[in-house]
């Protein structure tokens, strides 16, 4: 009898062993899911939908765009997205460059180019922008993910504002 509780003990400790070992790695289903957010973010942004640009947001997550501040939750996001796509509309496009991740965390790199038409025809359109961008990932209850962190930064410095017309002097 105590041969058979040490054997149930020794063969219990190799199961828990086995279920606090590391996380595993992301399958290639993992990778084509978080490939199809950004394919849908991206589509979002050409088309200047917000919710389109939401869906992949979870309620917690934080934005943080270059040169400005970070947007915190669904509210503080929605309202980002919205301040920039009532501005004019986008040609924007996104290349992967690398997923990774362990367990129900995920993390992806990439690059981006964008161009920008203002709303107002009066406005001139400014460069084309090109950068890179991280994304981290959660992996959620039902299974889907959903990205927590996004940041950006271009390239190059941001464009110097057009020049203010000179005072007209009377």
């Amino acid at each position: 009898m105590r041969t058979l509780t040490k054997a149930a003990l020794g063969a219990a400790a190799i199961a828990l062993a086995a279920c606090t070992g590391a996380p595993a790695p992301l399958s290639d289903a993992d990778r084509a899911a978080i490939l199809a957010i950004d394919s849908a973010f991206a589509a979002a942004v050409n088309t200047g939908s917000v919710d389109g640009m939401m869906a992949g947001y979870s309620a917690d997550a934080v934005v943080l765009p270059a040169d400005g501040p970070e947007a915190r939750g669904t509210d503080a996001i929605r309202q980002l997205w919205t301040g920039m796509t009532g501005t004019g509309s986008y040609a924007f496009q996104m290349a992967s460059t690398g997923i990774d991740g362990a367990g129900d965390i995920a993390w992806h790199t990439g690059t981006y180019h964008m161009e920008w038409t203002p709303a107002d025809t009066t406005q001139p359109k400014p460069p084309a922008e090109d950068g890179k961008w991280l994304v981290v990932l959660r992996r959620q209850a039902d299974g889907s993910w959903k990205t927590v962190a996004d940041q950006w930064n271009r390239n190059s410095p941001a464009p110097a504002p057009p020049a203010a017309a000179p005072a007209r002097r009377r």
